[in-house]
């Protein structure tokens, strides 16, 4: 491992992943002892993956399943759960990371097939008494850089925390600012000052000295953030009167289950825009304002419930208006076609 990440085998090629082992890591023993990455599905919805039947696993999820706040996924929710399967399998060369109480362990994922294997489920009122887990051979798991010092979650630059956890199953890290860079250097032991020297890693780690309590990442303000325009917005609509034939809106939610949400849906959607795939822009780290993250209804006509809202670019929110999703997602398939055939 220290050979291949010291002399760049895996930089610029490799993807980066932030992971977590299973629901609360609760798989994480069994992938540090395996030398696996790994992820789990539900006994009803795997046949459909492994025959390849996406619109099957997709619909039965939808029907069946719910996701760990005990609420029916969305059909993108249902959709990432397969595509987190093909990614796991598909993954090679790959740099995994994952936060396991006060260190950070890494290594990179090995060619090979998936092994797959029944075991009792931690939590069989939701996903039945068995669930499958999905392995992928990887190195062996270190705490260690390159160079043989340990990763202390505690001792990383305060905005390397903010993109190197997660809350989701998995996601890559996206480049867009330099941070699966950032990690491939991290673990292989090189100097960092590069990025430490950045205005966007300066001023974190400013407001990480100055606040006092619990200092809010990019994600926590953004979340924050929407999840107060959406309450504003749903409290404007219902106070106006019949006459201004305003739209009614309303949510099941409230301002930190609304958060909380957002978050997640933030690490499902791997901080891209649900429609376009774009980088979300975060607060406090995003030069463009058309692209920061906004919250938008799936359906237009419907409320702000758990299933009924995806995270967008601003600019994108905009754009949509009233429109159906599947008229807006059409036309951009249409145009990532033409751009393709040009």
């Amino acid at each position: 491992m220290t050979d291949r990440v010291a002399n760049g085998g895996v930089k610029g090629m490799s993807k980066v992943y932030i992971a977590n082992m299973g629901e609360a890591n609760a798989l994480w023993p069994r992938a540090k002892a395996n030398s696996t990455i790994l992820t789990y599905d539900n006994v009803e919805l795997h046949s459909f993956w492994q025959s390849g039947d996406r619109a099957g696993y997709i619909a039965t999820a939808l029907d069946r399943a719910t996701t760990a706040r005990g609420e029916r996924p969305t059909k993108q929710t249902a959709g990432r759960w397969y595509n987190l399967i093909d990614e796991l399998r598909d993954s090679e060369g790959d740099i995994w990371i994952s936060r396991q109480g006060p260190s950070l362990w890494w290594t990179i994922s090995s060619r090979g097939d998936l092994s797959e294997s029944l075991m009792e489920s931690s939590n069989p009122g939701r996903d039945g008494p068995e669930i499958w887990v999905l392995e992928k051979a990887c190195q062996p798991w270190s705490d260690r850089d390159a160079e043989g010092r340990p990763l202390l979650w505690e001792a990383l630059h305060p905005k390397a925390r903010d993109f190197l956890s997660t809350e989701a199953t998995f996601q890559s890290v996206q480049n867009d600012r330099g941070y699966s860079d950032y990690a491939r250097a991290l673990v292989a032991g090189q100097p960092l000052d590069q990025w430490h020297g950045l205005a966007l890693f300066k001023e974190r780690e400013a407001s990480s000295k100055k606040r006092v309590g619990k200092v809010f990442s990019p994600k926590e303000i953004a979340a924050a953030r929407m999840a107060r325009t959406m309450l504003a917005t749903v409290s404007q609509s219902n106070g106006q009167t019949v006459e201004s034939k305003a739209k009614e809106k309303n949510t099941t939610l409230g301002l930190t289950d609304c958060e909380a949400l957002l978050r997640r849906l933030m690490g499902e959607q791997e901080d891209l825009c649900a429609l376009t795939s774009l980088p979300l822009g975060y607060d406090a780290e995003c030069d463009d304002p058309e692209m920061l993250a906004s919250l938008d209804r799936i359906d237009s006509n419907g409320h702000y419930t758990p299933e009924n809202v995806q995270i967008v670019c601003r600019f994108m929110n905009r754009w949509k208006k009233a429109d159906p999703d599947e008229l807006v997602r059409r036309l951009l398939n249409r145009l990532r076609d033409h751009h393709r055939a040009g």
